[in-house]
């Protein structure tokens, strides 16, 4: 299989490669495939998968012609690829269908698409408006108002014997009076706010990080991706025996939105997983032994009906690693955005 394609380079991620399989490799190929097919022809006069192949018909021959080349071409693409040492971020685009002609050799051309290289940019660019929490009375005073809705009480006004009464009905005995109960409520609120809102600033700083890198996916990548999004929603839909287009009236919605919301959603999630693998290549962020068996052994404990040759798998465990890897650097980008001392009080 030597100089059996030819590289073109488009731009720094895109190139195209010329690829040539011999006459003679397809047509072992296309022979193996016919034979196969003669097996199970019935025709009269010949005992079933004894039939030659020269009595298989020219509609059968045609589509035996297309299988034979999509179970070879994959072996030269991908011996060409690895070659090239590319690392494609969507499965190769055909140019145009070759044309399969008996005694020649068979040319087509393919586009691969690689993720481009991109450097850190400056996060002290990155600005993150730090707002103070604060809960209004009236917060306050609604929450009280769907207590007394949702739950059943001996007193039914809202005073201090209510509230004990609430508070058994929590699980907290502390609270003995209406101002502990509204107390408690205060800070539940305040800690929900400040989660929400930490979750929001991680969000800006992560767009914001991957505005200052120039950070742009290729749209074979994202459409990719999104083609995902749909093939496993589809799926999700069969499984649970929902007609499609019921859901899509119940929602008031389109297919045509659903996809232009998976290709944002596709593009949103390739950016961020490279920003974060190209901070933690540029501030050299790892995954010691120790921290991997680590993050194995709490995984066991959560998973414990899982099949435990899984947590031998080196693959699954080089899996773990990377994502590992990538929590480390969100954390470090966090706290280096918004502070070590931010993060830990709203954690």
């Amino acid at each position: 299989m030597e100089d059996f394609y030819k590289r073109k380079d488009i731009n720094d991620y895109t190139f195209e490669l010329e690829i040539t399989i011999p006459e003679d490799s397809y047509k072992k190929s296309y022979d193996l495939l016919l034979t196969e097919y003669a097996k199970d022809l019935d025709i009269k006069g010949f005992r079933k998968g004894k039939v030659p192949s020269d009595m298989v018909s020219d509609q059968v021959k045609e589509v035996v012609k297309f299988e034979a080349f999509e179970k070879l071409a994959p072996m030269y693409i991908n011996t060409a690829i690895t070659k090239e040492n590319l690392q494609p971020i969507a499965p190769p685009d055909y140019k145009k269908t070759p044309k399969l002609l008996e005694g020649l050799d068979i040319h087509f051309i393919i586009t691969i698409t690689t993720m481009p290289d991109f450097k850190l940019g400056d996060m002290k660019k990155v600005k993150i408006t730090k707002e103070d929490v604060a809960i209004k009375d009236e917060e306050v005073q609604k929450a009280l108002d769907d207590l007394k809705q949702s739950q059943k009480t001996k007193e039914k006004e809202m005073n201090d014997k209510w509230a004990k009464e609430i508070g058994k009905l929590l699980g907290d005995e502390k609270i003995k009076t209406l101002d502990d109960l509204k107390g408690k409520i205060k800070n539940a609120l305040k800690v929900q706010k400040e989660h929400y809102l930490l979750h929001q600033m991680q969000d800006e700083a992560i767009k914001g990080a991957i505005k200052v890198s120039k950070i742009e996916i290729p749209q074979p990548a994202i459409d990719f991706e999104a083609r995902e999004r749909e093939k496993y929603f589809n799926e999700d839909m069969q499984k649970k025996g929902i007609n499609i287009e019921d859901f899509l009236k119940a929602n008031n919605i389109t297919i045509e939105k659903m996809r232009e919301l998976w290709k944002k959603d596709a593009e949103e999630a390739i950016q961020t997983d490279v920003f974060l693998t190209l901070y933690a290549n540029t501030k050299k962020i790892g995954v010691t032994e120790k921290e991997l068996k680590e993050k194995i052994e709490s995984i066991k404990k959560e998973k414990a009906d899982a099949d435990k040759s899984i947590f031998e798998n080196e693959q699954w465990k080089e899996y773990i690693k990377k994502v590992q890897r990538k929590e480390k650097a969100f954390r470090a980008f966090i706290e280096e955005v918004l502070g070590k001392d931010f993060l830990d009080s709203h954690n």
